[in-house]
């Protein structure tokens, strides 16, 4: 996670607002039950946050003993038709953001509706930092 979005947590955070760091091994087990490994710079969040976000913004993950809300978010989804490689990271109700665990890790918009991807983000970071900011500006 780069240095920019760990400024805006940490002069943003309040009580609550993430779950908190979770181990490695909870980790393993939300990726086992997707069938996919997450990326890195997702996975280096999750292990530092859990979930959650500042703002208002609401990054799924892993909130451990057994419970993860990016597994749960992700398979409703794919009873819609979500691809198999995406992991949706945030619910916007509309539509998700997902992160693909394929090849270039872009983050894509997706309905279940129109079923359109709409790739929105680079990475994981660009979406998170872009997302964090926008949430602070509407502060």
């Amino acid at each position: 996670m780069n240095t920019q979005i760990s400024m805006m947590i940490n002069e943003y955070i309040e009580k609550d607002d993430f779950f908190g760091a979770v181990p490695d091994e909870d980790i393993s087990r939300a990726e086992e039950k997707l069938g996919c490994k997450f990326p890195r710079q997702y996975k280096e969040f999750v292990k530092a946050y859990g979930s959650g976000g500042i703002c208002g913004v609401e990054v799924l993950g892993v909130e451990g003993n057994g419970y993860a809300s990016v597994v749960d978010a992700t398979e409703r989804f794919r009873k819609f038709g979500l691809p198999e490689e995406y992991l949706v990271i945030e619910n916007v109700d509309e539509f998700v953001y997902c992160l693909n665990t394929g090849e270039n890790h872009c983050v894509i918009r997706w309905d279940d509706i129109s079923k359109k991807e709409i790739e929105r983000y680079s990475s994981f970071d660009d979406y998170l930092q872009d997302s964090f900011q926008e949430a602070i500006d509407n502060w």
